[in-house]
């Protein structure tokens, strides 16, 4: 049975005239689009997921059970069942001992790896190495580290200080290359494309692009850039940095604007298929162009962010009450609906507004 979404909670008259807060981003490409003269705060108060919805939403669609238990070691054991690519676990650490074979095992490799919590969110925790010189281990800052201080950085993981003081484990993983059919977008770190989706339908995505300020990391909360990029092309359509629109990258000048993604159709599918074997009604899919093979999942996130908002300039709001209106109208259940049909029907209802309109001759109802 498909529930009716909450999210779509009207707002009071009041509320139109305060000022533009997190979002204002979004309100002001909207007024600029529709060549409006009302207040900024007064755009987008009907489309924009706020934090008050994003919760109802998440407590709606995510069972609590999955929420408290899954984490990254059992999402990458479903993905790799489900057969979406996923990065080459190393080792999972779980007590001081493991500690030990980890620096035995860091001795032998090629110094280039990946060390997270796996209970961990929004980025927290994540320590990227990617590679050594002499007895040095290399860190996406371009910071040389000894390996006494990746120890203490798992250990720290193992102590929760990643969780909240919950004991935690620690999973090494793999280390991507980015695709050079990314080279134009090619930044210090590795760029990630995150796909939200919403019952298995993609329904926005950015790309996040590393920083000298984000200190290589592709995290917008710590100065990394946010690109939206539309559905239905796969083409950048805006991009943010340190909450200011820009068009090209400000380290490397190149032009963000107007790129386009090479495989979007196969990166769709990926998202939607990763999301769909998750359990949970509302995603946000983590994946890259990886050299040598292609779409890659990162992760899943249970706890999608909001700024993908900024980044592409729109709300989220009616595309989730487009999917339910098209899921209950048609008495579908999108468990029932594969991940090829999930993108492309996305891709056409983006192409349309996520309203009525014609496309490729088939009129879309709202």
């Amino acid at each position: 049975m498909v529930h009716k979404t909450s999210v779509a909670v009207k707002q009071p008259i009041l509320s139109l005239r305060r000022k533009p807060g997190r979002f204002k981003q979004v309100q002001k490409k909207l007024r600029k689009d529709r060549e409006g003269k009302l207040p900024v705060s007064w755009y987008g108060v009907g489309d924009i997921l706020t934090k008050e919805n994003w919760k109802t939403l998440i407590d709606r669609y995510n069972p609590k059970e999955l929420m408290e238990t899954l984490d990254k070691v059992e999402e990458k054991a479903r993905l790799q069942e489900a057969g979406v690519p996923i990065p080459e676990t190393f080792m999972i650490l779980e007590t001081e001992e493991d500690l030990g074979r980890f620096l035995k095992w860091m001795k032998g490799s090629d110094g280039r790896f990946v060390v997270k919590p796996t209970k961990g969110h929004g980025g927290s925790g994540v320590l990227v190495v990617q590679g050594k010189a002499a007895k040095r281990y290399i860190l996406t800052s371009g910071k040389g580290v000894e390996e006494d201080h990746i120890i203490r950085h798992a250990r720290r993981i193992l102590e929760g200080v990643y969780t909240r003081d919950e004991p935690d484990r620690a999973l090494v993983e793999e280390k991507l290359v980015i695709s050079r059919k990314l080279r134009e977008l090619q930044t210090t770190g590795l760029l990630d494309i995150r796909v939200v989706a919403f019952k298995g339908f993609p329904i926005m995505a950015m790309t996040r692009l590393p920083t000298k300020v984000s200190g290589g990391r592709a995290n917008i909360h710590q100065g990394a850039i946010g690109a939206g990029i539309s559905i239905s092309e796969g083409r950048v359509i805006s991009a943010t940095f340190l909450r200011r629109n820009i068009k090209r990258h400000p380290s490397s000048g190149r032009a963000l604007v107007g790129f386009r993604f090479n495989m979007w159709e196969d990166i769709l599918e990926k998202a939607s298929e990763a999301a769909s074997c998750m359990g949970m009604g509302f995603v946000g899919v983590d994946l890259t162009l990886a050299e040598g093979k292609g779409v890659v999942v990162i992760e899943v996130n249970k706890r999608p962010g909001l700024e993908i908002q900024n980044a592409n300039g729109a709300g989220m709001k009616r595309r989730i009450r487009w999917v339910e209106k098209y899921l209950r109208k048609n008495g579908i259940d999108p468990t029932k609906v594969g991940p090829g049909l999930k993108s492309e029907l996305s891709r056409n209802w983006d192409a349309a507004g996520w309203r009525k309109r014609r496309v490729s001759g088939e009129e879309l109802e709202e």
